[in-house]
């Protein structure tokens, strides 16, 4: 099926990380023009351009952009960038995002503060500048990464969790708000995925998890990357919007 994302620009954070390269190279293989937003250190994306490199996608389908999305003026310049570029956005991609695994009661200040402004800030400040440009166009399309311990679950994770089902909450608000201006936007609510992210869980509570998962196995990346193109495509999910795509296995049930 034709997906009618080819020549699409959209815009995909934590494009380093497992969840976020499988995106990225999914929406590449439909001929869409990738913005990779990183930050820090460009080396990070090295595994990404030995893939472009293999796959023989054309080099110009993905720019690296480096950005602070917990800041205003970081964000601004650097969607000042991909405007300079193509003078539109067409999707955005909100993956990025980190967690630390510790009681609640244990937590510290400064982890609170990094939960709160990598899951939650950071894609509130990211989502209001893009949807700006996209109410200016009048269309676009927006897709949260939330979690799965957004709705159930969430011993050790206390603020992330919180800070997922406040990401599912603004989902909707967002939706309901940018609806009239031909805005979609929607979240996916990935269970355990076989990441770097999530080593340390499923070494430690793997039989847990998979007796609490009907399909008995964890996701693959590839997996939330093909619910994240359903979501962003006018052909599949022209009519969606507001609501949050569980690909978890069935662990919530």
């Amino acid at each position: 099926m034709d997906l009618q994302l080819k020549n699409k620009i959209v815009v995909v954070t934590g494009c380093n990380g497992g969840i976020g390269s499988a995106i990225v190279q999914s929406f590449l293989k439909e001929g869409a023009l990738v913005v990779g937003v990183y930050r820090n250190s460009l080396s990070k994306l090295d595994k990404l351009f030995n893939w472009i490199n293999l796959a023989e996608i054309p080099l110009n389908n993905f720019i690296p952009i480096e950005m602070d999305i917990d800041s205003t003026p970081s964000i601004q310049q650097g969607l000042g960038v991909v405007l300079k570029k193509w003078n539109r956005i067409d999707v955005l991609i909100n993956n990025a995002g980190a967690t630390i695994e510790t009681p609640f009661l244990a937590l510290e200040d400064n982890d609170i503060d990094i939960i709160y402004s990598s899951n939650f800030s950071s894609l509130a400040k990211l989502s209001r500048e893009v949807g700006k440009i996209m109410l200016r166009q009048k269309n676009g399309n927006i897709v949260n990464i939330s979690s799965a311990v957004s709705d159930r679950f969430g011993r050790g994770v206390s603020v992330y969790a919180s800070m997922k089902a406040a990401v599912n909450r603004l989902t909707e608000v967002m939706a309901l708000e940018l609806g009239k201006k031909n805005i979609r936007v929607n979240a996916v609510c990935p269970g355990v995925v076989e990441t770097p992210m999530s080593n340390a869980l499923q070494d430690r509570h793997s039989v847990i998890l998979l007796n609490n998962t009907p399909l008995r196995r964890f996701a693959t990346p590839s997996e939330i990357a093909m619910s994240v193109l359903f979501l962003a495509s006018d052909v599949t999910a022209s009519f969606i919007t507001g609501t949050q795509i569980f690909v978890d296995g069935g662990i919530r049930l």
